[in-house]
């Protein structure tokens, strides 16, 4: 499966304003829309998993609604519609932020690979092999030892999966995604175990209604089609991080006996109300 592009970009999120019923319609005509304009689907659904790392004080959640960005997360790219078969892949990500510009530093490991790196296991041949299309060798080598180094040094564990299905276009320099039917669960290192992270038998702590569209491109304002978008589809600009809506959810389900599940909770309400519709 392609992999999204732009790892340093300008990054922005909105709501649109339509039921999850409605997305197949949209994405449709955005399909002719995008098109003259240089950007093409690049997949049709993806079922898009995301497992958040943080602490047991849950300092990266702080941070992040703080305004100071900085994700740790597993990312898993599935295909919507087939039956489950066994992840291959995982993107290690860590994402931190300047202003509207976001930087994702990413890297792809097997299955076999993934538990020695969780370890701290030194890197192996094959995860330099896997990454040449990342960059150097070397750099490879660093990205690994400082996404260990970030890991052990907040104590990070995982926490949250956010699953979500996701149609994308994406240009020379322009990318635009629209994510839906978002469901957050609470996750212990037994995720590992699991052969696929979609279609799960677990129930959910949590469900979004939320339709959320994001658009990349690397520097400059807006593209110009962008505006015209939004005089077509009813499309709002709300800064939204899913993870923090997802954390909501088990401060008042699975993590509600935290000592500190009462501020989060207040904290995530002030966010949220500031990030929907209405």
């Amino acid at each position: 499966m392609k992999a999204p592009a732009f790892n340093d970009r300008i990054e922005r999120k909105y709501q649109i304003d339509i039921s999850k019923n409605e997305v197949a319609k949209l994405w449709r005509n955005l399909c002719s829309y995008l098109k003259p304009h240089g950007l093409d689907p690049v997949q049709q659904i993806t079922s898009v998993a995301s497992v958040y790392f943080d602490n047991k004080d849950f300092d990266l959640l702080r941070y992040s609604l703080l305004g100071r960005l900085m994700l740790v997360r597993l990312r898993v790219y599935e295909k919507y519609g087939s039956a489950p078969v066994p992840i291959k892949e995982y993107w290690v990500e860590v994402k931190t932020a300047r202003g509207e510009r976001r930087l994702k530093r990413r890297f792809r490991l097997s299955k076999k690979e993934l538990i020695p790196f969780l370890n701290g296991g030194e890197v192996v041949e094959s995860v330099l092999e896997n990454n040449v299309n990342v960059g150097p060798r070397a750099r490879v080598r660093d990205l690994y030892k400082e996404t260990q180094e970030t890991i052990f040094t907040f104590g990070l564990n995982p926490i949250l999966l956010v699953n979500t299905k996701r149609v994308a276009f994406q240009g020379a320099v322009e990318r635009l995604s629209i994510d839906w039917d978002l469901q957050f669960r609470r996750v212990t290192s037994e995720i590992y175990n699991y052969g696929s992270w979609k279609d799960l038998a677990i129930p959910a702590d949590g469900q979004s209604d939320n339709v959320i569209l994001e658009t990349k491109y690397l520097q400059g304002d807006a593209p110009a089609w962008f505006s015209e978008l939004q005089q077509r589809f009813p499309i709002y600009r709300r800064e939204y991080l899913k993870p923090i809506q997802g954390m909501g959810f088990l401060f008042d389900g699975p993590l509600s006996q935290h000592k500190e599940a009462n501020f989060f909770r207040t904290m995530i309400a002030a966010y949220m109300a500031n990030s929907r519709l209405g």
